[in-house]
């Protein structure tokens, strides 16, 4: 039996204020899509094979992410990536780079952090 390609994955993440959100995405290169009806509304935040959807929270303080919480992950998403060409893409638009970049010849890595505090590492 032949099997469906996955693609993704997709990740939710619940935000503060969804005009900043959208801003800090856009300028790492992100395309915006806005997606639901009146009821359910969110944005499509998509660069190549990535897409963050960005929710508007109701109550702010449940905007908590994973990184932050004791014992949670240095990151919240992690993308796979050529390195070097992205640091230097994110470093020459002023992006800030809050862990990293750990560069070498097996794996490299950096982590950003977004407006709500969501870390992104980037890694390959």
């Amino acid at each position: 039996m032949e099997q469906a390609v996955l693609s993704g994955p997709t990740m939710v993440l619940l935000v503060k204020d969804i005009e900043k959100s959208v801003s800090f995405y856009k300028d790492l290169g992100f395309k915006y899509e806005l997606i639901g009806g009146p009821d359910v509304q969110h944005v499509h935040m998509t660069r190549d094979k990535v897409t963050f959807i960005l929710h508007q929270a109701i109550n702010l303080e449940e905007v908590r992410p994973f990184s932050s919480v004791e014992g949670g992950l240095y990151f919240d998403a992690f993308c796979y990536a050529d390195v070097r060409l992205l640091l230097e893409e994110f470093s020459s638009k002023g992006i800030k780079i809050v862990r990293g970049p750990d560069l070498n010849d097996s794996f490299s890595e950096f982590t950003i952090q977004d407006t709500d505090g969501y870390r992104i590492a980037f890694g390959g």
